[in-house]
């Protein structure tokens, strides 16, 4: 049964592609024969060239978002936890020999390349200049010729604030902890806390409302009556426009599956 309700989803995407492109070919062409079969071509580049860039597309925004929810829920989970210095300090050990643990961060020494510091500030408010002077003058006497700080979030002036140092400084939040430390050294913490989804914004609610599913009928009946007075008499610019847009909100509406989300039934 879902392969077929697939199958008719696809079958009516490119009925309605059909009848928006033939409504500017009938305006554009004279013969009626042409303008169908120049129509039927078109269509068919249209549904091959969006199915490939959908597929591409939607692959790395799935990726993106799910990187970014998991970045989120990483620093949810290690900023909770009691022993989060010794997380760094495994990632460190990892890939370099010469790591030590001291009482706020981690200590890397490349011996004639330099010291580096691996100083975690997990706080869930924005590093600001003040929490990086701090910063500084706790590893002043080590002598370091880099400081990474793992962080939630940054200050807009932290990172201008950061190049008034002589000591080279890098910032990192937790998506780029995520993509330049856990990712890069392929070493994650354990997640145990998950960051609850936010209610959408009013916004959003409006748009998933025009575009939702039970709206697909009136946009295509709409432009049904535009398509069928285009099969009579030449449709003028307005009505190509009017009807172009009806069909592509009908499209919209009855194919994409973020506005159709299926609420569940009460159960009692």
């Amino acid at each position: 049964m879902k392969k077929i309700l697939f199958v008719l989803q696809i079958a009516l995407k490119i009925l309605l592609i059909f009848f928006a492109v033939f409504i500017w070919a009938r305006y554009f062409i004279k013969e009626l024969w042409l303008s169908i079969l120049l129509s039927v071509f078109i269509t068919a580049a249209i549904d091959i060239f969006t199915r490939f860039i959908s597929r591409k597309l939607s692959t790395k925004k799935q990726l993106k978002v799910q990187e970014k929810e998991e970045a989120e829920d990483l620093f949810l989970s290690i900023a909770t936890q009691n022993k989060s210095l010794d997380f760094f300090f495994d990632l460190a050990k990892s890939k370099h020999e010469n790591v030590s643990k001291k009482k706020n961060y981690i200590l890397i020494d490349h011996g004639e390349n330099g010291k580096v510091i691996l100083y975690p500030f997990l706080s869930f408010m924005p590093i600001n200049q003040n929490d990086l002077a701090q910063i500084v003058s706790n590893c002043q006497k080590e002598k370091a010729e880099k400081i990474v700080i793992p962080c939630g979030e940054i200050e807009k002036s932290t990172s201008s604030f950061a190049k008034n140092f002589d000591v080279n400084i890098l910032l990192l939040d937790k998506f780029s902890t995520y993509s330049s430390l856990y990712k890069e050294y392929n070493f994650f913490p354990e997640k145990t806390l998950k960051y609850k989804k936010d209610k959408k914004l009013a916004f959003k609610e409006l748009v998933a409302f025009s575009f939702n599913r039970a709206r697909a009928k009136g946009y295509i009946f709409s432009a049904l009556i535009l398509f069928l007075s285009s099969l009579i008499i030449r449709p003028s610019i307005y009505y190509c426009i009017v009807a172009s847009l009806l069909l592509i909100c009908a499209i919209i509406s009855y194919t994409n599956p973020r506005y159709n989300v299926k609420t569940k039934s009460e159960i009692l």
